[in-house]
């Protein structure tokens, strides 16, 4: 007997999960709390690299995530920095869900809307989680690509009194692209010479670059009031990081690729500037911030979100009636 599968495109996805911000932030939330209950199994990422090219990439993240609906899966991403260059979008992305009885593949779902909402939720999270200030009004990005723009609508849901954003990228094309592209009422922008001014500027700071390896070596304006959300995870040098109040998604996770996190790991021997995991800041286990320090969130990217928001998208898409229906995809 030959059986069919849901393919869900990225009009159907965006649809879905338009407007669903706070959802979205408390499925990203959960399933951090149960990977670190012991309720996943999150194999490392593995990366394709090709001969002679430092700088493109394709990574596999294969996960479960247990629960009342447990749901394995594997997202399958790209990341093409010169893409942008060309006018099209960095990364490109998959997620295949399995159904847990048979392990037969149940959907396909374009991925780069639920990875791109995913990390953006989590960096929310984490900032609302680690920032003193629940009422701020000011943000700054460093970067002005489609992770930031994200970054910045789940900090807008979760910072209702924000106001203002900073912003600092290499390009000034791609920082007045950004503020075209994302036009939130009552939100100014206001561009920024360096990082310097920026940091001056703003307490909670976003970055999402396409760093391969540590630029920022030093920032007089970091005080110990920043909460700095290192998304793309290779901007800041060692000396930084040891001098911030750390705090990770999955210290095993993070601690490779030469990360900001891995390379102070290998300058140091140990990992006590790691104060913990944001799902232990979350739920009070460990202090969202540490007197006289910066606090400092490096995400790797697990894939235990991916499939967590893939599964929601899949069950909204059987509520709602959409997707393709391929038959006869497997024997």
């Amino acid at each position: 007997m030959s059986e069919s599968v849901i393919v869900l495109g990225a009009g159907q996805v965006k649809s879905i999960l338009e407007g669903q911000e706070r959802q979205i932030v408390e499925i990203i939330k959960d399933a951090y709390i149960r990977h670190h209950q012991g309720q996943s199994s999150l194999p490392h990422s593995v990366f394709l690299r090709f001969p002679g090219n430092d700088s493109d990439r394709i990574i596999g993240l294969p996960a479960y995530l247990g629960g009342q609906t447990p749901v394995a899966g594997m997202k399958w991403v790209s990341s093409f920095p010169h893409n942008i260059e060309q006018g099209m979008e960095r990364a490109s992305a998959a997620i295949f869900l399995n159904e847990m009885e048979h392990g037969r593949v149940k959907a396909i779902l374009e991925g780069s809307i639920i990875s791109a909402k995913r990390t953006a939720a989590s960096a929310a999270l984490a900032g609302r989680c680690l920032h003193a200030d629940p009422d701020e009004r000011a943000a700054g990005l460093v970067g002005c690509g489609v992770i930031n723009g994200q970054i910045l609508r789940f900090l807008r849901s979760l910072f209702p009194k924000l106001e203002k954003v900073y912003l600092y990228d290499l390009s000034d094309e791609r920082m007045d692209r950004f503020m075209d592209k994302n036009p939130f009422p009552g939100l100014a922008y206001e561009k920024c010479p360096d990082m310097e001014a920026l940091f001056r500027a703003a307490r909670l700071v976003s970055f999402a670059t396409t760093a391969g390896t540590p630029y920022v070596r030093h920032l007089d304006a970091l005080t110990a009031e920043h909460t700095v959300l290192g998304v793309s995870l290779r901007d800041l040098d060692p000396a930084i990081i040891e001098s911030a109040h750390n705090i990770v998604d999955d210290f095993d996770h993070v601690c490779r690729e030469k990360t900001s996190i891995h390379l102070t790991y290998e300058k140091r021997g140990v990992n006590d500037f790691v104060a913990g995991n944001i799902a232990d800041a979350v739920t009070g286990r460990v202090p969202p911030r540490a007197p006289g320090k910066p606090s400092v969130f490096s995400p790797f990217g697990l894939g235990v979100l991916d499939v967590a928001l893939a599964r929601y998208v899949y069950g909204k898409a059987l509520e709602q009636g959409v997707g393709t229906v391929v038959e006869d995809f497997q024997v």
